[in-house]
């Protein structure tokens, strides 16, 4: 029994040591080969992660990106131009273009109509010259046919050698008739050399295609709350605040994403002053810098996005010395990442002109992340590496499948995903999936496996999300309301401490004993999880710190039953944990129990509070158990093997039991005979 009581010992400490060690430090960054890494750290006391309501966050604005979607392809190299002139053609404003490549194009616009949408695909066209000087013609390494097409007036033209006897190719977006082709084939023979060939061709695009994206409807619009909160809140202790706004804007404010900590890395030493100086002189006022080396900085400052994060990188260079290393975590970046600034979650074939796939076709195969059921990361058993899985549901495990066994051992084809046409991963495919369950490998770090589950589990958007807001969102309850309700906790659980001792002495500084011990336990765990504590967590952890001292309460008073009838502090100790521990079970296990609804209920509801303060609760009733079973029946078992059991008036507020009542009761005790 004492060896066990030993054994107890070493455990309760090893615990409270990992669980000070994890408050003492306000970041932790931990990982050790083999082991899933562990980064933790929060911008409240003890790096504890603070809700909206306590420290403020990252507020987003997304609206529902409606429109129209063009994707226009040529055969040849072709600026995007042409594609613009066509669409002022028709009057249409308020497009953007984006190029994939020197021959594919995305534009996005506001909803067409029908004329437009019939027209623009012929309106899309321009002119391609070819033409070929004599072959033994030695050229000059410049052969002014730039120069030409200048002088000619051509306009948006864009010049192309292949390199194959003084073949060129020229577009452009002017109209040659016939006149203005002989002007040119003339002016290249006079300004380059003999012209061999020449050909004119109007022509227009090789592939286009369009679709509309029409407004959302409701039941679209709580699609996308659904997945967004989802997707920023995993294990539902994020208490994240996300509503719709209108018809087709959502409204996220996330905690503790309003600081940004930026690593920074310089080629030669330097000092804090220096960096503090750049810092100033760029506006920032909150800001802290401290070295981990003279070349190696850590600058604390508000949130700061991908712009600011440059500009800051340049004038550090400029005004303390040449930056090596440049990270920034934290802030409105990493939310926005997280989130996904769109979400169409696309899989396609690629085929490879070659092993390197330096070039490639895409083709569409009809399998989208509506098909997709899970994702999720974890490490191989075998080599310990991270590794994404995922599975598809009935539709996508056939198209998965068929997919698989046709490209399976090719190295020249891959399986391209993509997330709102950027690419994610391009793995090969190593096997014939027939159930629809793989996993994705490819040396992946805890945090990149992590990233890409999230995108791939929440990656398909009812509809597709445009952030046109982001910025800082004041706590709502402030500064002044976090001091307060901090002292009234302190001052809380100092007075029941107080209360156990004054009562039931010896035993009460026991319990007292256990209470911080079951503080910082449950203080390392909210860290570790990590949990962000608004006041409904708050409240869950005091709730729970009564529950641990209910459990307190019942043991104590059945081991005073027992010392009144006379029996030893050992003998009382455990026949009052006896007695005890129904009533103690009974009553942790339904609220356990009310854990789990609560937690089904606010993940069927989507709210985060409710979710948060049941998950919240559920810790501190299952540390709370741990406390008054294992420690506080440890502690109690020391006091007695070192002497203290025969002091008896130390551990019962009713003092040493009289002489004779042990007689007396177990006569009282003695059954009758009828």
């Amino acid at each position: 029994m004492r060896r066990r009581s030993v054994q107890l010992s070493i455990l309760i400490l090893v615990i409270l040591g990992l669980s000070a060690a994890a408050l003492g430090f306000r970041d932790i960054n931990i990982d050790l080969p083999g082991f899933p890494a562990l980064v933790r750290g929060g911008d409240g006391p003890l790096g504890l992660k603070l809700g909206l309501d306590l420290s403020g966050g990252g507020h987003l604005v997304y609206q529902a990106d409606t429109g129209t979607r063009i994707e226009v392809g040529f055969a040849d190299p072709t600026r995007g131009v042409v594609v613009e002139e066509a669409l002022e053609s028709f009057d249409v404003i308020g497009y953007d273009i984006r190029p994939l490549d020197d021959r594919n194009y995305v534009v996005t616009t506001d909803l067409l109509d029908d004329v437009v949408k019939e027209g623009l695909e012929d309106a899309i066209t321009l002119t391609r010259v070819e033409f070929s000087f004599d072959p033994e013609l030695d050229l000059p390494e410049d052969p002014a046919v730039d120069d030409v097409a200048q002088e000619q007036g051509l306009e948006n033209y864009q010049v192309e050698q292949t390199g194959v006897d003084n073949f060129f190719r020229i577009t452009t977006t002017s109209a040659l008739d016939e006149g203005q082709r002989d002007e040119l084939e003339t002016a290249l023979a006079e300004g380059v050399g003999e012209v061999t060939e020449f050909s004119t061709e109007t022509v227009g695009t090789a592939s286009f295609s369009l679709s509309e994206i029409q407004p959302p409807t409701a039941d679209q619009m709580e699609g996308v709350l659904d997945r967004i909160n989802r997707r920023v809140n995993l294990f539902g202790t994020e208490e994240p605040i996300i509503q719709l706004f209108g018809e087709d804007r959502v409204i996220v404010q996330l905690p503790g994403a309003s600081g940004s900590i930026s690593q920074v890395g310089f080629s030669e030493p330097t000092d804090v002053a220096a960096v503090e100086g750049v810092l100033a002189a760029q506006g920032y006022e909150d800001f802290t810098v401290d070295a981990s080396s003279d070349t190696q900085y850590e600058i604390r400052t508000i949130s700061i996005n991908v712009n600011q994060q440059s500009a800051l990188r340049s004038a550090l260079s400029s005004g303390v010395g040449e930056v090596v290393t440049f990270e920034t975590t934290g802030g409105i970046e990493t939310a926005k990442a997280l989130i996904g600034q769109t979400a169409q979650l696309v899989f396609k074939e690629r085929t490879c002109s070659d092993v390197t796939c330096f070039t490639f076709t895409d083709a569409e195969i009809g399998l989208t992340g509506d098909d997709l059921e899970s994702a999720f990361a974890s490490t191989d058993p075998n080599t310990g590496e991270w590794e994404v899985n995922i599975a598809f549901g009935d539709r996508g495990t056939g198209i998965f499948g068929d997919l698989t066994q046709r490209i399976v051992g090719i190295d020249t084809k891959r399986i391209a995903v993509f997330l709102d046409d950027e690419l994610l991963i391009a793995p090969v495919s190593l096997a014939w999936i027939r159930d629809g369950r793989s996993s994705i490998t490819g040396n992946f770090s805890r945090e990149e496996a992590r990233t890409l589950a999230i995108q791939l589990e929440a990656g398909s958007l009812p509809v597709p999300l445009e952030l046109i807001q982001e910025s800082d969102v004041d706590a709502l309850l402030g500064e002044e309301s976090l001091k307060k309700s901090l002292l009234a906790g302190i001052i809380g659980l100092g007075l029941v401490m107080v209360f156990m001792v004054a009562y039931y002495r010896m035993a009460g500084i026991i319990a007292a004993v256990a209470l911080v011990f079951y503080t910082v336990v449950v203080l390392a765990v909210f860290k570790l999880v990590p949990v962000t504590l608004g006041l409904s967590g708050i409240g869950a952890f005091i709730l729970s710190i009564g529950l641990a001292v209910d459990a307190n309460i019942l043991i104590f008073e059945r081991m005073k039953e027992e010392i009144r009838i006379g029996r030893t502090l050992a003998s009382s100790m455990e026949v009052g944990f006896s007695r005890a521990w129904p009533a103690i079970r009974d009553g942790n296990f339904s609220t356990i129990i009310t854990c789990m609804v609560l937690l089904w209920l606010g993940s069927r509801t989507a709210d985060d509070l409710v979710t948060g303060f049941a998950f919240t609760l559920f810790i501190g009733v299952v540390v709370s158990m741990f406390t008054a079973i294992v420690l506080s029946r440890n502690l109690l078992q020391l006091m007695a093997w070192i002497g203290l059991g025969r002091q008896m008036a130390l551990f019962s507020p009713e003092g040493s039991p009289r002489p004779g009542s042990g007689a007396r009761a177990g006569a009282a005790g003695q059954p009758r005979n009828v």
